[in-house]
């Protein structure tokens, strides 16, 4: 049965420019502007003091490559200044060396100097001493506002003469406008600028008048209870409509109830949409990178002109006792050290899945983002929303002749049904554009093109996905990637012909009274994900930019290829695809003794709010010894099971893990050259109340296997 699903759009009104901003930054009523254009900002939070130092390069180098405009990060005041008068801004801690690592590497910078930062950190980041003094911390108590101007001073002198882009003072701050105001007040005060403040908005927050408020939303969450099979305030993300908020974000965390959703005439703008989400000891949510796609794609569909993530890398605490605790009365536990949130990158830099997924995205936003930016979202009349599982899920953005149809057919824990024979309509103001009917399959999350301007030639619409746009053989050539099961078709005012190309993908040429006006190349799935853009790239026409395909990281001046990944990496030139070189990532096995089976498991222990704990007794752990060969460069990765672990390395604590069915991974700096490693491994107990996502529930407290990866490095000259 055809299906014929229909959307009028118009061309919106002038966004006029509100009072937000200052210098070259804007803000309209809908986008953001950078010299007097619009803008589409790509922000990933990192956090720099989890991560070492020797590690900063390469992952914002990984960032840059999946087309990332900007780095958020928290400082956070307790990894600092564990003791008052003590702070230190050295080695991994140094924040100036950071900031000016990331603009080095072409990132723009959001600071969120807190003091207050959540982030899963112990007291939320503030030091255990200020705590403990009894001050009204978060609020304009002098007593905290002094040590909160002592603190901003210290920021202030780290950052002299860096550029920033965006600032925000405190976080999920629901309830006390004029606190956030006093804090920007002080750090105004001690030096800090910016053409812009942002704060969380999220809950309903009451906020000040002069900041952007950004939003978020996950795809499952750790800080509801381990009997919930979902967070299913988590559902409303996967619908495409107007709402921004999401009130479930930390909400274990806030006292009283939320606020009623408020409306702004201000743009959507995200700087927590979960690209993927840690691990609590009570609950061990697995988010998958379909989720992560569906998810960035709905906020996109919504309306969204800046896309944030937390996290994009994951990352490891410098030292024990600075996370989030039951034993500081805290609403969760979570490990010492280990900070792995499933993040796009490793705490060594590897890209998952959920990388090449957002880097697909972000080529269409780096191409067409500022386009994109003007556009608001429309959505039909029945657009369903949650707990509807049967409606399609649909909307359009288009400045009233071109745009983009959004299509979210994903929700985590759902299968969602096909819809077949779909037909979709946008009636323009330059007349209807009618798509041809499709089958589309569950699962499916996807954005298609219409009214697209390709050189002299237009696509009135394609049932692929726009990447990128590059001049090739002196002609614009834009890239679509198919849909999966959806026969990728386009349809141009010029004439259409199949042109040969040796290598991947189909290529056609748009000629137009015999002239060749431009070029389109349809790749499929899997070569849409392995796209890359390289910028700069001598002899690649206008602009510089080449096309490469490779299973790793795209950089400008080399192709990085990691384990599982095929070697070989391709570049189009004038002459077709050819093949730039080839990467052997090594890959070699470790050594595992066991040194102790494991005993009987720990007595279980819960909080107050009867929320499991981290067991503290770990005299019946299974324990291993490994031997890890003299290879500086390579990620120590454990197949393992059991309930939590821990790796030493004499009697520092190196790093520690919660089981969730997945790797455990150590960098080669955090391991810093260390050859004799320990692994202590708790059994799971039979009756623990934990929840572990995807059915993944441990048996056993065993090490599998243990391997050495090393990446491998084609150079792109």
């Amino acid at each position: 049965m055809l299906s014929t699903p229909r959307l009028r759009v118009s061309a919106p009104p002038a966004a006029p420019v509100t009072d937000l901003a200052s210098g070259d930054v804007q803000v309209t009523s809908r986008f953001v502007q950078v010299g007097g254009e619009p803008v589409f900002p790509l922000t990933g939070e990192v956090h720099f003091s989890r991560l070492p130092r020797a590690q900063w390069d390469a992952t914002l180098r990984r960032m840059r490559a999946a087309g990332m405009t900007h780095v958020a990060t928290y400082v956070l005041w307790n990894h600092h200044e564990p003791v008052r008068g003590e702070a230190s801004f050295s080695g991994d801690l140094d924040l100036r060396a950071f900031l000016q690592a990331a603009t080095d590497h072409g990132l723009g910078i959001v600071l969120r100097i807190g003091p207050y930062a959540h982030a899963e950190s112990r007291h939320g980041g503030l030091p255990d001493w200020l705590v403990e003094t009894g001050v009204a911390v978060r609020t304009d108590d002098p007593a905290y506002l002094a040590e909160a101007e002592r603190w901003y001073a210290m920021l202030a002198e780290q950052v002299r003469g860096i550029e920033l882009f965006a600032i925000q003072v405190d976080n999920e701050l629901y309830d006390q406008p004029t606190h956030l105001q006093t804090l920007r007040r002080l750090a105004e005060r001690v030096g800090f600028t910016a053409p812009l403040w942002v704060a969380t908005g999220w809950g309903g927050a009451e906020l000040p008048d002069d900041v952007l408020p950004v939003f978020g939303g996950y795809s499952d969450s750790f800080w509801i209870e381990a009997s919930d099979t979902r967070d299913l305030r988590s559902e409303t993300n996967f619908f495409p409509s107007a709402r921004r908020d999401d009130d479930g974000i930390g909400a274990d965390h806030r006292t009283g109830t939320p606020g009623a959703a408020r409306e702004y005439d201000l743009p959507f703008a995200t700087c927590e949409i979960g690209a993927g989400m840690t691990a609590a000891y009570h609950r061990r949510p697995v988010v998958t990178a379909a989720d992560v796609d569906a998810l960035t794609l709905a906020k996109l569909a919504s309306g969204s002109v800046w896309q944030g993530y937390y996290m994009f890398s994951d990352g490891r605490n410098p030292r024990a006792g600075l996370q989030e605790a039951h034993a500081a009365g805290e609403p969760n536990d979570f490990p010492d050290i280990s900070y792995d949130f499933g993040a796009p990158l490793t705490v060594d830099g590897k890209p998952r899945e959920s990388w090449f997924r957002l880097r697909r995205q972000h080529h269409l936003l780096g191409r067409w983002g500022a386009q994109l930016a003007t556009m608001p979202a429309s959505f039909p009349d029945d657009a369903p929303d949650a707990p509807d599982t049967e409606g399609l899920r649909w909307s359009v953005r288009s400045d009233g002749e071109a745009g983009f149809v959004f299509v979210i057919n994903h929700q985590p824990g759902v299968a969602l049904p096909a819809h077949d024979g779909v037909a979709f309509t946008v009636a323009t103001d330059a007349g209807e554009v009618a798509f041809p009917a499709v089958d589309i399959p569950s699962d499916a999350a996807f954005v298609w093109p219409f009214g697209m301007r390709v050189g002299a030639a237009t696509l009135r619409w394609a049932t692929a996905q726009p990447l990128t746009e590059v001049v090739w053989r002196g002609t614009p050539l834009v890239v679509l990637g198919e849909t999966a099961g959806i026969p990728a078709r386009f349809d141009a005012d010029a004439d259409v012909r199949e042109a040969q190309l040796d290598g991947p993908g189909s290529l056609y040429e748009l000629v137009r009274d015999g002239e060749t006006v431009a070029r389109v190349l349809v790749l499929s799935e899997d070569d849409a994900l392995r796209l890359g853009v390289r910028a700069g790239a001598e002899g690649a026409g206008a602009g510089g930019a080449e096309l490469v395909l490779a299973d790793g990281v795209v950089a400008s001046d080399r192709a990085e290829i990691f384990d599982g990944g095929d070697g070989e990496v391709g570049r189009l030139t004038d002459d077709g695809w050819v093949i730039a070189g080839t990467a052997a990532p090594r890959r070699a096995d470790v050594e595992v003794s066991l040194v102790r089976q494991a005993g009987s498991p720990p007595e279980r222990h819960a909080a107050d709010n009867g929320r499991a704990s981290i067991p503290t007794d770990w005299s019946g752990a299974a324990q291993y010894a490994l031997d890890v060969p003299d290879d500086a460069e390579a990620t120590l990765v454990l197949e393992w099971e059991g309930d939590v672990a821990r790796a030493w390395v004499g009697d520092r604590l190196l790093s520690d893990a919660v089981y969730r069915g997945e790797p455990w991974r150590i960098g080669p700096h955090e391991r810093r050259g260390a050859q004799h490693i320990a692994i202590e491994i708790l059994p799971p107990h039979p009756a623990a109340d934990v929840y572990i996502g995807a059915g993944r529930v441990p048996t056993r407290a065993v090490v599998d296997a243990a391997r050495l990866e090393s990446v491998g490095t084609v150079a792109l000259g």
